[in-house]
């Protein structure tokens, strides 16, 4: 039985939003998923008891999430969202039905952002969702520095000493990852969920990887530094 669903984006949305959906009744999950996909990446389950395991996998940037259902309450994964480091800042719009005061005080006080009450103008919701969204819209990061190496995040070029590096795009991923954590741990497991995601791979494809940076970058000002058992360190003489 598939827990998960998703909805793909219809027309021109590269680089669309990600939002997830909880709500014990598919076809509530299904509708909405259909009314959003016009302009954000959708994906719903209605089994409550999957929806932090899908949270935690798509990172999206935003959930809407229903109150009352069987197993966890929506507040249950609510408080589960907000007590996940990767997950806490992310926007929670309730959206329920005959919701009672006490219930929607307490998922505000549980961390919700917003709550809309069933049956809802999809205007009003798709309105909410744009406020929530460009609430957390980030500066684009355009440029990040090592010592004499420069990443262009948004053409993906590598530059050492002014002179280009030509990196696969998990090398690319991997370096960007390093040069943010400068002078941290990167863990191998954290290679492996965010830049290989669902593939079945393991540990030894990230020191493959790395291997093949270091000949890559080895004009560059710095190391990079394996931690035993761990993982990497990106060290530069600045």
């Amino acid at each position: 039985m598939q827990m998960f669903s998703e909805v793909p984006v219809r027309g021109e949305s590269l680089g669309a939003k990600k939002i997830v959906i909880v709500d014990d009744y598919e076809e509530s999950c299904r509708l909405l998923a259909e009314i959003l996909s016009s302009s954000y990446d959708c994906s719903y389950t209605s089994d409550s008891s999957m929806a932090v395991q899908l949270i935690n996998e798509k990172k999206p940037d935003l959930i809407l999430l229903d109150y009352k259902m069987p197993g966890l309450m929506g507040v249950d994964v609510c408080k589960s969202v907000r007590e996940n480091e990767a997950t806490r800042k992310t926007p929670i719009i309730f959206v329920s039905g005959a919701a009672t005061i006490d219930e929607r005080i307490k998922a505000f006080e549980t961390g919700a952002d917003d709550f809309i009450s069933k049956p809802f103008h999809v205007k009003e919701l798709i309105l909410r969702i744009k406020a929530r969204l460009s609430e957390k819209e980030p500066e684009v990061l355009a440029e990040i520095r090592a010592a004499n190496l420069t990443m262009n995040l948004l053409s993906r070029q590598i530059f050492v000493d002014g002179e280009e590096i030509n990196l696969t795009p998990k090398q690319f991923d991997i370096l960007k990852m390093l040069v943010l954590s400068k002078n941290n741990l990167v863990t191998r497991e954290r290679c492996l969920t965010e830049i290989w995601g669902d593939t079945e791979v393991t540990s030894r494809n990230v020191d493959s990887q790395i291997n093949y940076l270091k000949r890559k970058i080895s004009k560059f000002h710095g190391r990079i530094v394996a931690v035993p058992s761990l993982g990497y360190r990106l060290e530069a003489q600045e």
